[in-house]
């Protein structure tokens, strides 16, 4: 789990399937463009609910009862602008293990399940 420093205090952050699932719904996008493609970063709006997802993912995995909304992180990225890039590249740390790991995201690819492992 990475952190980002706001005013001086570590805030955990974490991308992983269930922070990306939950921007991907906020947005009404597709997983898979979602990891594939840097669409999630071209705008404000959308850093900032990534932003989002991924602090309250983080404070989730730390047992912290904190919780986030967009206007908070709005004053955070106010307050400290350069946090827009540190998220983005956070978040870019985090998916591309994460595809490396799901292997073909395509929905046209084969299954990977052998013969014979299905219930007859």
């Amino acid at each position: 789990m990475k952190e980002i420093i706001v005013n001086g205090k570590a805030l955990p952050i974490h991308f992983g399937l269930k922070a990306i699932n939950e921007f991907t719904k906020l947005q009404n996008g597709d997983f898979h463009d979602t990891v594939t493609t840097t669409d999630s970063l071209g705008n404000l709006d959308s850093i900032v609910a990534l932003t989002v997802s991924g602090l309250n993912e983080g404070a989730r995995k730390s047992k912290s009862e904190v919780r986030y909304n967009e206007d908070e992180v709005w004053d955070l990225f106010d307050e400290n602008p350069k946090l827009i890039l540190e998220v983005s590249e956070i978040f870019m740390e985090a998916v591309i293990p994460l595809t490396d790991k799901l292997g073909a995201l395509n929905p046209n690819a084969n299954p990977t399940a052998m013969e014979g492992s299905q219930n007859e």
